[in-house]
C-alpha cells in the first residue's frame, strides 16, 4: 500500500500594513503619511515621471502638509549612481519617510537607500509605494539595482513598503508598451511562483487567478487604455501575481529577464515577453501538473487528457497573448544576436552542465 505524502510546508508573512487601491486613492496619501509618523517625505521617482506628466506634482500637492523633497534621477533598472544621489539627498533633507512613485526601478531605488541607511547604521525607513506599472516590485521585500551592467540585489523584510496605492488614474500617463508589457511582467511572477517547488496552498489560487485576469483584462487595457476601472483589475491582478511571493522562489525566466535587462538595458516587462513562453514550453514536462493548472484556469480547448499537451497549450496562450498586444516576443527584436547568447548562458547560470541548455533555449528565443 503506498503511503501519500502529507502537505506540508511553512508561509511567512512580510511586513507590509495598509494597502489603497482604487482610482483616486492616492488623495489619502496624507494620511498614510501621519499614520506612519513621517514628517519630512523625500519622493523618489523618475525623470520621465517628474518632467513630463503631472503626476508628481499631484502627488506634492497631496503632501503639502509635510517638509517635501524630490528625487528624479533614478533610471532604468535603478543605476547605483542615481541611488547614491538620492541618499546623500535623504541625509541633507533629514527624511525620516520614502514615497517612491514609478515602476521597479523607483520602487526598487527606494528599498535600496533605505537599505543602505541601514547598512551605514540608521533605522530602516518607512516607505509608501504608488506604483505606475504592473510590475509589481512594490510587494516585494528584495530590491534590485545595476552597478557596471550587472544586476545586484539586496534584501530584508523591512525593505517591504509599509504602504502601497494603487490608484489607476496615476497611470494614465504609463507609456503603453511599458504598461502592457509590465502586465506580462506580473503574468510572469504568477506563472512563476506556480510553478515553484514546494506547496504553495495560499499562493497558487491567486496565482491562478492573476492569470485569469490578466488574460481578461490586459487586452481590454490596449482597446480602451482611458477605462480607470480596467486599469484597477490588472493593478489587483499584480497584487495577486506578488501575494507571499517570498514564500516562492522564481525560475529561469526571472533569472534570464534580469541577466537581459541589466547587461542590454532592456525593460524587464520586455524580458518577460521574451522569455516566458519558451520557458514555459521548457518545463512542459517537468512541471507539467501545475502549468496544467494554467490552461484549465483559461479554459483552453484540451486538445487530450494529457498534461504535458496541456503545459504546452499554457505556453501557446501566453504567447499568443503577448503577439496580440504588439510587443516584442524576440530577441533579435531588442538587439540581441547570436553572438551575445554564450555571455547571457554563462552569466544566468554559471554551471557548464547547463550552459549547452540554456543556450539551445536562449536560440529559440532569437
Amino acid at each position: 500500500m503506498v503511503q501519500q505524502q502529507k502537505m506540508q510546508g511553512e508561509y511567512t508573512f512580510l511586513p507590509q500594513e495598509h494597502i489603497l487601491f482604487g482610482a483616486g486613492s492616492s488623495a489619502r496619501l496624507a494620511d498614510e503619511v501621519k499614520r506612519l509618523g513621517g514628517t519630512r517625505v523625500v519622493i523618489i521617482t523618475g525623470h520621465s515621471l517628474a518632467t513630463k506628466t503631472n503626476v508628481i506634482q499631484n502627488i506634492t500637492r497631496a503632501l503639502s502638509p509635510f517638509h517635501v523633497a524630490i528625487f528624479h534621477e533614478i533610471g532604468q533598472h535603478a543605476p547605483k549612481s542615481g541611488i547614491d544621489k538620492a541618499l546623500e539627498l535623504v541625509r541633507s533633507q533629514k527624511a525620516d519617510l520614502l514615497v517612491s512613485v514609478g515602476g521597479g526601478s523607483p520602487i526598487d531605488a527606494a528599498k535600496v537607500v533605505s537599505y543602505f541607511l541601514h547598512q551605514q547604521g540608521g533605522a530602516f525607513l518607512p516607505h509608501i509605494a504608488i506604483p505606475t506599472t504592473l510590475s509589481a516590485a512594490e510587494f516585494a521585500s528584495h530590491a534590485g539595482y545595476t552597478e557596471e551592467k550587472t544586476k545586484t540585489g539586496v534584501a530584508d523584510p523591512q525593505l517591504t513598503p509599509k504602504s502601497v496605492i494603487l490608484d489607476a488614474a496615476l497611470t494614465l500617463t504609463t507609456p503603453e508598451q511599458l504598461w502592457l508589457s509590465s502586465g506580462i511582467r506580473a503574468l510572469d511572477h504568477a506563472v512563476e511562483s506556480l510553478y515553484a517547488p514546494g506547496n504553495h496552498p495560499i499562493n497558487d489560487p491567486l496565482c491562478l487567478s492573476a492569470i485569469q485576469r490578466i488574460f481578461t483584462y490586459l487586452p481590454q487595457s490596449k482597446e480602451h487604455p482611458d477605462a480607470l476601472d480596467v486599469r484597477t483589475e490588472l493593478q489587483i491582478a499584480a497584487w495577486m501575481s506578488m501575494f507571499g511571493a517570498s514564500n516562492a522562489s522564481f525560475g529561469l525566466s526571472h533569472n534570464l529577464g534580469r541577466r537581459i535587462g541589466a547587461t542590454y538595458d532592456v525593460p524587464h516587462g520586455i524580458t518577460s515577453c521574451i522569455t516566458l513562453p519558451t520557458v514555459m514550453h521548457s518545463y512542459a514536462t517537468e512541471r507539467a501538473q501545475a502549468l496544467a493548472r494554467i490552461a484549465q484556469a483559461l479554459e483552453l480547448p484540451a486538445r487530450s487528457s494529457d498534461p504535458v499537451q496541456a503545459a504546452h497549450q499554457a505556453a501557446d496562450a501566453v504567447a499568443n497573448l503577448i503577439v496580440s498586444l504588439g510587443l516584442p516576443r524576440h530577441l533579435h527584436e531588442v538587439g540581441i544576436g547570436v553572438a551575445d547568447l554564450h555571455a547571457i548562458a554563462v552569466g544566468t547560470v554559471g554551471d557548464n552542465e547547463r550552459i549547452a541548455r540554456i543556450e539551445d533555449l536562449l536560440k529559440q528565443m532569437l
